[in-house]
């Protein structure tokens, strides 16, 4: 009978504020979608340095002269490098291209898409490179003994380039959050004003119960109930913005990135497996943020 009046009361309370409940369920949606999408990116972020250090390669590029003259790494400076990072922890494998191989390497991965670059490309502009795999891409400590050797040019870390398109995404992910805390607080200050409107409307009846014996969770359960509500129906129109989002706008504008695998995909597991959590999230939030503001109306 009791828990059939607070949810009474609850429903209640949400039609007698409508236009501040439809306020505080858009707001919510919309902070609890950019949350959700705040940690969708951050999982995206982490997939996508696993596709690349999964096919990340150091390329060390030698001087001209083993590079005019050495076409299978039997040079005396071609052995020195190569054994020095056979022999090194950390170090899966090591592979020799000549002048001849890079080029054709080259012609390989840019004669469909850029035929005018591979045209004005010289074949002897490239060097001769050993292409290095290590066991841990980020930890660049087994070329440490290379690095000062006369006949090392160049040392190429493809994960430099890894760090930059994954800082793109955690910088794209960090304004998300951001916009998510700043509709947080306007969420906070609509379920301060919901609550303590409806007490307030509702003073005299609040304390008639109070006088007859009626429990302090009995007085405030309505209202907190009716905040933690409209969050409920703000998560669920935030879920089905998500989907319909990642459907209708994501999946079409990064298509062809996932096809090539240059990013790693936002999955309807991963926003079913985030959409809980943000839930959860947000209820709490409202039901502290509602219990903490009736305490300066519901009195004992």
């Amino acid at each position: 009978m009791k828990l059939g009046f607070v949810f009474r009361e609850a429903f209640r309370g949400l039609g007698r504020n409508f236009t501040m409940t439809i306020a505080l369920i858009i707001t919510t949606a919309i902070s609890l979608a950019l949350l959700a999408t705040g940690f969708l990116v951050t999982k995206m972020t982490e997939d996508t340095k696993d596709i690349y250090l999964d096919r990340v390669e150091v390329m060390v590029q030698l001087d001209e002269d083993i590079s005019a003259n050495d076409a299978d790494c039997s040079s005396a400076a071609c052995r020195e490098v190569r054994e020095l990072l056979d022999g090194a922890e950390g170090v899966d494998s090591v592979t020799y291209r000549s002048r001849e191989q890079s080029f054709e390497r080259f012609v390989e991965v840019f004669g469909d898409t850029d035929p005018q670059l591979v045209a004005e490309t010289s074949p002897d502009a490239l060097p001769a490179a050993l292409h290095v795999r290590l066991s841990d891409p980020l930890d660049q400590s087994p070329l440490e003994p290379i690095r000062d050797l006369e006949q090392v040019d160049t040392i190429v870390d493809q994960v430099d380039d890894l760090r930059g398109a994954t800082e793109n995404l955690d910088a794209v992910r960090n304004a998300t959050f951001l916009v998510a805390g700043v509709q947080a607080i306007a969420a906070i200050f609509l379920i301060a004003n919901m609550v303590q409107i409806a007490a307030f409307s509702r003073r005299d009846e609040i304390s008639i119960m109070r006088m007859v014996g009626a429990s302090r969770w009995y007085t405030q359960a309505p209202f907190v109930l009716e905040a933690v509500l409209a969050t409920i129906i703000g998560a669920l129109l935030a879920t089905a913005g998500l989907f319909l989002g990642k459907q209708f706008v994501i999946d079409k504008a990064l298509r062809g990135l996932y096809d090539s695998q240059l990013i790693a995909p936002v999955t309807t597991a991963d926003i079913w497996l985030v959409v809980p959590i943000v839930a959860v999230i947000g209820i709490i939030f409202a039901g502290l943020t509602a219990q903490v503001a009736l305490r300066s109306y519901v009195r004992k």
